[in-house]
């Protein structure tokens, strides 16, 4: 048999000496692990969305987003309008936060055109008629330099004539 090479302890390097307690600390890191993915399993890590609602007489305007985001997450904004009478030239205006620092992926349905409204986004959805139910989804990444806590303001216009409108915050963790 070959002699053991120099600098090597049979007794700490074959046969782990002192350090029986090394395993404890691997499987408490891997138990660690399993935690949150045990925690996410069941919803309490993530990124949940709220529902932001206003109604009146012409339409009913719902977002439904995260009310906080990290940078370089994927997520979605759902704007729901039902119209209680008839939207001739429906508009959707976005403040200039909804895009300021996020990625816009996709806008499903396609707008019937995007202009700008004195640096807003505005999103011409055409003729509601009334007691139609219009859904639009928005598709966002959050860009990874971007921090900060933004409030989104949401227009509904019929024109130029505004109809509705609503308020929400975001938060964009680092």
């Amino acid at each position: 048999m070959a002699d053991q090479p120099d600098g090597i302890v049979l007794t700490r390097h074959r046969d782990l000496k002192g350090r029986s307690w090394h395993p404890w600390v691997r499987r408490a890191l891997v138990g660690l692990v399993a935690l949150v993915l045990l925690l996410a399993l069941f919803g309490f890590v993530g990124q949940s969305t709220s529902t932001t609602r206003t109604e009146t007489s012409a339409a009913t305007l719902s977002v439904d987003a995260p009310d906080a985001v990290r940078g370089g997450l994927l997520y979605q904004a759902r704007f729901t309008i039902v119209a209680h009478q008839d939207l001739k030239q429906a508009t959707l205006v976005l403040n200039e936060k909804w895009v300021d620092g996020l990625t816009v992926n996709t806008i499903e349905p396609s707008p019937v055109n995007e202009a700008s409204r004195d640096g807003k986004l505005a999103l011409e959805l055409g003729h509601l008629a009334a007691g139609t139910r219009y859904v639009l989804f928005v598709d966002y990444q959050v860009n990874p330099t971007t921090v900060g806590a933004r409030t989104l303001k949401a227009e509904l216009d019929d024109g130029e004539q505004p109809v509705a409108s609503l308020t929400r915050k975001l938060r964009i963790w680092p």
